[in-house]
């Protein structure tokens, strides 16, 4: 349960993290901060259609140009003979993408089917949005009225790319629909709704959602349009049903890249934008954004990333799950671009890093926060080992926490203390026993246990904790020979020191053990019967001897000899307890550590 417990309070920080840092970026969304940046990375998602409309392009190109001069400059029965060549050639409505002069007008009026031919109006000055529409200081081409007529204006977003269709724009007095909406209104037979300052907007069956400026979101087919040159309709053998059933646009061709705009599909001419603009209109090929979608998607994303991190302690988990995640919010927009939904890709894959991020450098504080009480606990009483697996282990705190384990438990006490002290220099006798116990806290070390406590002349540890081992009795039993032999070996090194023979006593079974004590002053031990038997066992075993009890001899390994030494009622215990004494193998040291490697082994 408390494993439980530690695992749900990091989910709910890695939940918590993930939705501030969602939160943040949403409030960042709404006050459209990093449009430009936004805008480019939804240009990689940028939905692809076939699907066909009926447009064409007739361009005015240089050869045109060289034989009839500029727009600008043509006279209205020139005017007059291009569009009766172009109505001849099948075209069902013609669209002009540059300014007529005026003395055209009347001549262009006076042609059967005038109605369907649109001229276009540019606005000019600075705009400012009003009212779901492009207001200009004035407009500049036919008013109203004589013809049908549509604004050309073209403006790129921030970074310099077109990807909004303007729907109106207004001067004094009158607005005026986008051209390629009027062209698409008139072949279509249908007719073009007022301006509204937001929302959606039903026409020929589709829907169409522009901002407050009137703009809409447009996605361009990549079919291919028809392209003729305007000299080949002198051309004897132009097929006099080119153009059959089509909406025309004349425009001039480009020179030195002037008249061209960046899109997210590549550079295309004015000309090609209105074309291509018709053909979405007609087609329905617009982009609804879902900024509500966008906001749950950055909210759901960062919060996902925010409990990996937390949550998930292997590197190679969070690695795989964030790159499922960000791969899937990627696809999840790409699958809403293609159904005309956008979405903004930026602000859930910044979600992502960023909550990642946020709770990483948490994991990495609370990393380095267990790592000092870690080595204030237990550096020196564990191998080191043991202890970079507890660093590293994010269940490290649960493992610490005060929890009933089975356990093994070492005592080691010094015979004859105080008649040793009698007499004596108190801080040779201070060295001298911290010399001693120092040879069974490296046995116990290196027998992977964990020294609990040092109680004056006693040094008391546990094996099986924190972290579990295969054979805890049969590690204790090693450290246990291996310290009375390196005793041996001490005093065979320093013949002049003073001997201080030690008795050991073992006991296994349950205890209390993690760390104890105030939270200001806690130690890592071990509480219960079990740790009292094996203290008062070290006490009644003679010197150089190890005591175990039944328990013992019952879960260790088959390789350990015992004897037995009969009952003993320990002081404290009103229950004896049976006693026996480990035979001493003989082996050396390097021995014991091979049966000590052994028993980590599960046996067969």
């Amino acid at each position: 349960m408390k494993q439980f417990g530690a695992g749900l309070q990091h989910s709910l920080k890695g939940f918590l993290s993930g939705t501030i840092v969602g939160f943040l970026l949403v409030v960042a969304l709404y006050l459209n901060l990093c449009p430009s940046e936004r805008l480019r990375l939804n240009d990689l998602l940028y939905p692809s259609s076939s699907a066909e409309a009926p447009v064409a392009i007739v361009l005015i190109d240089e050869e045109a140009v060289h034989r009839y001069g500029r727009p600008e400059t043509w006279s209205a029965d020139l005017y007059q003979t291009l569009f009766l060549a172009l109505q001849g050639a099948g075209a069902q409505v013609i669209a002009l993408t540059f300014p007529v002069p005026s003395q055209a007008e009347a001549a262009l009026a006076s042609l059967p089917d005038a109605k369907n031919i649109v001229l276009p109006v540019l606005g000019a000055g600075n705009p400012r949005t009003g009212n779901g529409r492009l207001v200009y200081p004035y407009l500049v081409g036919p008013e109203p009225g004589r013809f049908s007529i549509g604004h050309l204006n073209l403006i790129p977003d921030a970074d310099g790319v077109l990807r909004r269709l303007p729907l109106w724009v207004s001067g004094p007095g009158y607005t005026v629909p986008a051209l390629a909406w009027r062209a698409a209104a008139l072949y279509l037979g249908t007719s073009i709704p007022l301006p509204t300052a937001n929302g959606a907007l039903q026409w020929a069956g589709h829907s169409i959602t522009q901002d407050a400026a009137g703009r809409v979101l447009i996605y361009f087919s990549s079919s291919p349009i028809p392209i003729r040159q305007l000299t080949d309709l002198q051309d004897p053998g132009f097929p006099p049903n080119a153009l059959a059933g089509r909406i025309v646009f004349v425009g001039i061709s480009p020179e030195e890249n002037q008249d061209t705009y960046r899109t997210p599909v590549g550079e295309m001419s004015a000309v090609q934008i209105q074309a291509r603009a018709a053909a979405a209109l007609m087609l329905g090929l617009t982009l609804t954004p879902l900024p509500a979608v966008t906001a749950l998607l950055t909210f759901v994303a960062s919060t996902l990333s925010g409990w990996m991190v937390a949550r998930l302690y292997a590197p190679v988990r969070i690695l795989v799950g964030l790159l499922g995640l960000a791969p899937g919010t990627v696809l999840i927009c790409y699958l809403l671009y293609q159904n005309g939904l956008q979405v903004d890709l930026l602000v859930p894959l910044a979600g992502i890093l960023t909550s990642a991020l946020v709770a990483a450098l948490w994991r990495s504080r609370e990393y380095h926060l267990r790592r000092e009480r870690l080595l204030r606990s237990l550096q020196g009483r564990l191998s080191s080992g043991l202890l970079d697996r507890l660093l590293t282990d994010p269940r490290s705190e649960q493992l610490l926490a005060p929890n009933i384990r089975f356990v093994a438990v070492l005592f080691a006490d010094i015979r004859g203390f105080v008649r040793l002290t009698e007499g004596q220099d108190p801080r040779k006798i201070q060295e001298t026993a911290n010399a001693h116990l120092a040879q069974f806290t490296q046995a116990v070390v290196d027998a992977e246990g964990i020294v609990i406590k040092y109680i004056g002349d006693m040094i008391a540890a546990v094996f099986n904790a924190p972290l579990p081992i295969a054979q805890p009795t049969d590690q204790a039993l090693c450290a246990a020979l291996d310290g009375l032999r390196r005793l041996r070996d001490l005093w065979s090194r320093n013949p002049e020191m003073v001997r201080m023979q030690m008795g050991v006593g073992i006991h296994v079974g349950p205890a209390v053990v993690g760390l104890l004590g105030p939270a200001e002053r806690q130690e890592y031990d071990a509480i219960g019967d079990t740790v009292n038997v094996a203290a008062r066992l070290s006490t009644y075993a003679p010197a150089g001897e190890i005591y175990v009890t039944e328990a013992v001899v019952a879960t260790a390994g088959k390789e350990w000899v015992f004897e037995p030494v009969g009952t003993l009622r320990l002081r404290g215990r009103y229950e004896p307890v049976i006693v026996y004494r480990l035979k001493e193998t003989p082996f050396p040291p390097t021995g014991i550590r091979r049966v000590f490697t052994s028993s980590l082994l599960p046996r067969g």
